[in-house]
């Protein structure tokens, strides 16, 4: 089984019920739709064609939109501006009032808040300028020659503006997650626990129960990491805008760190950005993007996403396809002991029950890992099952997570090794009983998930609706 997730961007070549299904087949565990680009009504079409194909089909899938967020965006009256080295151009609302050389922006107010000296990255960082002030009159002295486009990206390293944590297109997102079964929200450009905040406030209106991703993009993340981890579901570390924000050489660090607190918390992280790149235009991804992918792997990501490879590149499948194989072979190789790493935190009864599981896993596979068939959760919150992935058991050893709840189970796929399972056996509220753990390891083996006579781990509480009451290990073997 796929135990990296991979997480592949909706575009309109890979829209239709059958590339769906066959996304689904060569490992798409989530499906991101990202609200910069496209209509309402296409992404409300792609969201129920998801749900609707993976239910059809009986494999649980994610989706997630990706809100806008306050990206700063450069306006110019022309389609393309020519740059000299060192040129001096305008920048402020004046380029739009005179026929003048320059470029404004989507939130012009900041300009007068620029200091003097001041770095300022344009397309993805292709393109940089320093702010040069004569006056009242605000300039950018470039410091690249080429031809910059209207409406591409621009970003002040180390600004911390008081932009708002949501826009105009982002309240059109929320909406749309209110009306469509949506499993996650990325929150795009968080500074703070302040912004998170802002967002469920907005999805406590619509009763929202989608889990929320925040997205680190900027310094002023990285400076609050703590406290958004705490506030947020996941973390998505989006090395597009981060490596603009930071010097490129300090990308990789900050990827283990985040990726490391992440595990820590117990909280799924995704790794994003640039991973196939290449494989927009090629059938087969260069070695550096095969390295790129295998280091998160080895740096324990929960998931792995493609952006553009698959929302209009070439070779969309071949992309979903490259990245299955680096994932497989090098999960394979990892025997890393975790905790001779992290010292994970066991504070409550629940951690430290999977604690037990993990350590009575570590027993088995030393002394007979082909014996061991992996481990069978009953969560009502999926909890548990998160607390035990973030183990990351090895040898690769896949957890079977049973739940009643059809949300927790949407979730779950975006969790490393956790192979999420609906159960509706017995009521809701019914006592776990013995008739039912076997009854969901005869699940397993009439899949052929497990094989007959493997030893299963199997965790639970006393009640299916007592979040957190995950009580009692158990070792069983399939019959």
């Amino acid at each position: 089984m796929q135990l990296t997730k991979i997480i592949a961007t909706v575009g309109p070549d890979i829209l239709s019920p059958q590339a769906i299904t066959d996304l689904i087949a060569k490992g798409v565990s989530v499906f991101r739709f990202n609200f910069k680009h496209n209509t309402v009504e296409w992404h409300s079409e792609g969201i129920q064609m998801v749900n609707r194909v993976s239910e059809e089909i009986g494999k649980p899938v994610a989706t997630l939109i990706d809100l806008q967020g306050p990206s700063i965006r450069i306006h110019m009256p022309t389609d393309s501006l020519a740059l000299k080295k060192n040129e001096k151009i305008y920048f402020g609302e004046v380029v739009f009032e005179k026929n003048v050389k320059g470029l404004s922006i989507t939130y012009p107010n900041i300009i007068t808040s620029l200091n003097d000296g001041q770095l300022i990255v344009a397309d993805d960082g292709n393109f940089r300028f320093t702010v040069h002030k004569e006056g009242s009159q605000t300039y950018l002295v470039s410091h690249t020659a080429g031809v910059l486009l209207n409406k591409k990206s621009l970003n002040i390293p180390g600004g911390d503006f008081p932009f708002p944590a949501l826009v105009a297109r982002d309240f059109e997102g929320i909406q749309l997650a209110a009306r469509e079964e949506v499993d996650y929200i990325a929150l795009s450009f968080v500074r703070s626990k302040a912004d998170i905040d802002d967002l469920r406030a907005e999805m406590k209106k619509y009763k929202i129960t989608a889990d929320v991703i925040s997205k680190i993009e900027t310094m002023k993340a990285l400076d609050n990491i703590d406290e958004i981890i705490a506030a947020s579901d996941g973390i998505m570390v989006a090395r597009g805008d981060l490596g603009v924000e930071l010097p490129f050489e300090e990308v990789p660090y900050y990827q283990k760190l985040l990726i490391a607190k992440c595990l820590d918390a117990s909280k799924p992280v995704i790794t994003a950005t640039q991973m196939l790149n290449s494989m927009i235009e090629h059938p087969i991804p260069t070695r550096a993007e095969v390295s790129d992918v295998a280091n998160a792997v080895y740096d324990f990501t929960d998931a792995v996403m493609l952006s553009g490879e698959t929302a209009f590149g070439n070779y969309p499948f071949k992309s979903v396809e490259a990245m299955q194989r680096i994932t497989t072979f090098n999960e394979k190789k990892l025997t890393f002991d975790l905790r001779k790493r992290y010292k994970f935190v066991t504070a409550d009864n629940e951690a430290r029950v999977c604690e037990m599981a993990y350590n009575l896993f570590l027993s088995l596979a030393k002394d007979s890992p082909e014996e061991l068939g992996g481990f069978l959760v009953f969560t009502r919150s999926g909890r548990t099952a998160r607390l035990l992935s973030r183990y990351r058991p090895r040898p690769a050893m896949p957890i079977f997570a049973f739940t009643d709840n059809e949300t927790v189970r949407d979730k779950l796929a975006l969790s490393f090794a956790v192979q999420p399972i609906l159960f509706k056996e017995g009521e809701a509220r019914s006592d776990v009983k013995k008739d039912q753990i076997l009854s969901a390891i005869a699940h397993l083996t009439g899949a052929k998930l497990v094989k007959k006579g493997k030893l299963i781990i199997v965790l639970h509480g006393d009640k299916w609706a007592v979040t957190g009451g995950t009580s009692t290990v158990k070792l069983l073997k399939a019959q």
